[in-house]
């Protein structure tokens, strides 16, 4: 699968951002960038509000990138098509 390069923050993320730490929020993001970038998971067994958060945030970077992967698939269908109608319109003509 092609992998996005990189993924997106979403407003109503912030509630919840709102109540960590700047620590704990740079910490999340950091594990959020190694995970997309090299699907490690952070372990934040030290800081459960932390672990949580990443969960949740987790799921919404997998939702991107499969988001994109279809994207992806659907652009190559489409192009796949277009080519194959030029190619019988030329045929024809």
């Amino acid at each position: 699968m092609k992998k996005p390069k990189g993924f997106f923050t979403y407003f109503h993320h912030s509630a919840m951002i709102n109540h960590l730490t700047d620590e704990q929020a740079g910490r999340l993001y950091k594990a959020l960038l190694l995970y997309g970038d090299e699907e490690i998971e952070t372990d934040f067994e030290d800081d459960h509000t932390c672990a949580l958060a990443f969960i949740v945030l987790k799921g919404e970077v997998d939702l991107n990138f499969e988001r994109y992967a279809q994207a992806c698939e659907s652009r190559s269908k489409a192009a796949i098509e277009r080519e194959a109608k030029k190619r019988k319109s030329r045929e024809e003509g």
